[in-house]
């Protein structure tokens, strides 16, 4: 099965649509299929002895999430001004997660000559990304939404249970 799931009106061409976005000054990309809605920062309740990325449980229109800071997830100094912050609403099947990035740029479509695979480096730090995104003179890393935040969503949902 290819990773691609749109064609061109001729069949010819198939791109991907990704959601680009920055942690710290490093540029990011996940599948736009993921996610659900970009809003502004709401109000979070801190859950008690959470995980240093967690930064509360948040309210959408009457469902209750939990929201993790990606960049202290990731390790990413985030920018000291905090202006452009958005927190991205994934869907994750079963499950919907909030997550703070410093900004969002914009929508890509992208062809699959636009996509690399990571080149071999420490497994561990390639754990939660599938490949690299070559657009616009920049590169920019495909992040996998679901195995980097499954589980510490499951964690932090266990805290606030």
């Amino acid at each position: 099965m290819s990773m691609f799931n749109e064609k061109d009106s001729k069949g010819l061409t198939e791109t991907k649509r990704f959601l680009e976005f920055y942690l710290g000054t490093e540029s990011y990309a996940v599948e736009l299929s993921k996610v659900k809605e970009v809003i502004t920062p709401p109000e979070m309740t801190p859950i008690p002895k959470s995980a240093p990325y967690v930064c509360g449980l948040m309210n959408l229109r009457g469902l209750v999430l939990t929201v993790i800071d990606l960049r202290k997830k990731l390790g990413v100094t985030p920018l000291k001004d905090q202006s452009q912050n958005a927190v991205i609403i994934f869907d994750l099947g079963d499950k919907m997660v909030g997550v703070v990035v410093d900004s969002i740029q914009k929508v890509l479509n992208l062809s699959a000559d636009k996509i690399k695979p990571i080149p071999d480096s420490d497994a561990q730090s390639q754990a939660n990304f599938l490949g690299i995104l070559q657009h616009e003179n920049k590169l920019t890393m495909w992040l996998d939404a679901e195995k980097a935040l499954d589980a510490h969503h499951q964690a932090a949902t266990r805290v606030a249970a």
